[in-house]
């Protein structure tokens, strides 16, 4: 995992596993619509837990929710979004929820595992003691990921696991 690769105005370039250039950068407000671009085609809809969202308007909504309150990472190659990550602190402001969508084209190229790990880089620079997550027991690609950047189980039931990665901040 790469250290302090995002901050406010700065971009990262990278090359995934197919020798294609990609960068991340924090995303805003003025980036919604290349979301709802992405979210229009991802596959699977819903993917995990209801999302994202699969009627547009619900998953407008939800989109400008995560901009609002949360901080926003995407994956771009070229003009294009193809991941989006965010955070969504808790009320405390010393935890916060970590949600990560890759479009399915861009999947096991490494993306994913660069995206995350720049939002839990971005995290530890906000300060955040901790990220959790809930995941489906039966996404093992998600799960192989989390478990790779050190999340450990905390809960769970028959068809969710909770789990976190305590920051050290």
């Amino acid at each position: 995992m790469r250290k302090g690769i995002v901050v406010e105005c700065r971009r990262i370039n990278l090359i995934d596993r197919s020798g294609g250039k990609y960068e991340i950068r924090m995303c805003q407000t003025h980036d919604l619509a290349p979301l709802m671009d992405m979210y229009a085609v991802f596959s699977p809809r819903p993917a995990s837990q209801g999302l994202p969202p699969e009627d547009h308007e619900v998953c407008t909504e939800w989109t400008k929710g995560l901009l609002a309150i949360g901080e926003n990472i995407a994956a771009w190659k070229g003009e294009r979004l193809i991941g989006h990550a965010a955070l969504i602190p808790d009320l405390q402001g010393q935890s916060a929820e970590f949600v990560i969508f890759v479009h399915q084209d861009f999947r096991n190229l490494g993306i994913g595992t660069e995206l995350a790990g720049a939002t839990l880089e971005r995290a530890k620079t906000l300060g955040f003691r901790s990220v959790w997550l809930t995941v489906s027991v039966t996404n093992f690609v998600a799960i192989r990921l989390y478990l790779k950047l050190d999340f450990q189980y905390c809960d769970m039931d028959d068809c969710e696991r909770t789990m976190i990665i305590q920051l050290g901040c």
